[in-house]
């Protein structure tokens, strides 16, 4: 017995002298530390898928259109989304067309130039931002007067904000502009382009403080009639011609029609001067008034009882053509109001919401037409008048071009965090 009580306690002891490791303490895991990164890159990838999808880059300005122009038998509304030629110029343009806008919180006029392929629309940005005074409230909100030239590639922008500095020639391919300066203190009329493009003709008078935005009435009185080379930039005055309120180049070049007060005549290049007898309450038709062939000038009828018209205020109420050589003058049957160029023999002309092809005889027919809505109107419509004469008219889609930089930063903003708020949701609904 006692040698097995000691066995028992030699082996407890031994037990008790075998070292045992104590247990660790229960692991703890820690929450892993969110990261961002992942739900950024995500939604960085589906806004540039989207971006991609909505907003253009501007391209490069595109070559002018081989063949017959093309003008759109339906031409595009206003749109806030218009791309300026001044960030994405698209070429040579075969119209211009300008809206004005009623007593809105936010005035918004524009000058359009619609692309040669009759589908492409820019805004000439620099003629929306020298539109009327605000407190010219009969003629409120309009786009500063604007001239296309015959071949497209330019226009020639007025400022009807005050005293002008200058006439602003943009060029449409390239989206530049270059200024020529006036006297000071001037109110300015843009008149007429030569055919070649190369010289423009315009009216400069001093500019009246009480005029509210209109320069005819001291156009009328004092405006001098001056012509600028573009090659040169040189401008010269016209001696004897105070008072020109309208002119046209003869097919030629070498003769300008300019109508001063009632009398309608033709200057030649060696300085001579001819007066052409014209009917009763008849006007030259503006700058694209002279017929391909020379023989025609077109004209404006007026209305009966126009107050002062041959001081600057006037209502057209028709159109007619005079022959020159026989001085017989033909009214047209048309509605139309403005001249836009010639297609033959016939007219080109417009209502402002219309563009019709006028015969010599016979009713006019309808070629396009042009939505103002929105409060908005029309109150220019100009054709590139040297690409008229083989003009196609047809159904077209409409491409303003890339979207403006600030609409761009905001859609880019918004679709950031837009794709980053659907990504959160999508991590927290799988945690839980």
């Amino acid at each position: 017995m006692t040698t097995d009580h000691r066995l028992r306690a030699a082996v407890h002891e031994l037990v008790e002298a075998i070292p045992v490791p104590a247990a660790a303490p229960p692991v703890t895991l820690l929450p892993a530390r969110r990261s961002w990164r992942p739900v950024v890159v995500a939604a960085a990838v589906v806004v540039l898928l989207l971006a991609v999808g909505l907003v253009r880059l501007p391209a490069a300005p595109s070559a002018p259109v081989a063949g017959p122009a093309t003008l759109p038998r339906l031409f595009a509304d206003h749109s806030y989304l218009t791309a300026t030629v001044s960030a994405a110029p698209a070429g040579p343009a075969i119209a211009i067309y300008g809206y004005g806008q009623g007593d809105l919180p936010f005035q918004t006029p524009q000058l359009i130039a619609v692309g040669m392929d009759g589908r492409t629309y820019r805004e000439i940005d620099i003629a929306s931002k020298r539109g009327r005074p605000v407190d010219a409230s009969a003629l409120k909100s309009l786009a500063a007067p604007a001239l296309l030239s015959p071949d497209g590639s330019r226009v020639a922008v007025a400022d009807d904000r005050g005293p002008a500095i200058d006439v602003a020639i943009v060029d449409l391919t390239t989206g530049r502009t270059r200024s020529h300066p006036v006297p000071a203190g001037s109110a300015v009329q843009l008149l007429a382009w030569s055919p070649d493009s190369m010289r423009l003709a315009y009216a400069v008078a001093p500019y009246r403080a009480d005029s509210h935005g209109d320069p005819r009435p001291a156009l009328a009185a004092d405006g001098e009639l001056t012509l600028l080379d573009l090659a040169t930039g040189v401008t010269s005055t016209v001696a004897g011609q105070r008072g020109v309120l309208d002119a046209a180049f003869s097919p030629d070049g070498r003769t300008l029609a300019v109508q001063v007060g009632t009398e309608l005549r033709l200057l030649d290049a060696g300085g001579g001067s001819t007066v052409v007898p014209l009917p009763g309450r008849h006007r030259l038709g503006g700058p694209a008034a002279w017929s391909p062939d020379g023989s025609r000038l077109a004209l404006f009828r007026m209305a009966a009882g126009s107050p002062a018209w041959a001081a600057g205020y006037w209502s057209p109420d028709g159109l007619a053509v005079l022959d020159l050589p026989t001085g017989v003058s033909t009214p047209l049957d048309t509605d139309a109001t403005a001249i836009l160029g010639w297609q033959g023999a016939d007219l080109l002309a417009t209502n402002h919401n219309t563009i019709v092809s006028v015969p010599p005889t016979g009713s006019a027919r309808l070629l396009a037409r042009l939505q103002p809505g929105d409060d908005h109107w029309i109150v220019t419509v100009q054709l590139a008048t040297a690409r008229t004469s083989d003009l196609q008219v047809r159904d077209t889609g409409v491409d303003r071009g890339p979207w403006p930089w600030w609409l761009r930063v905001l859609t880019v903003g918004l679709l950031f965090l837009a794709g980053g708020g659907v990504l959160v949701a999508l991590r927290r609904r799988r945690a839980h």
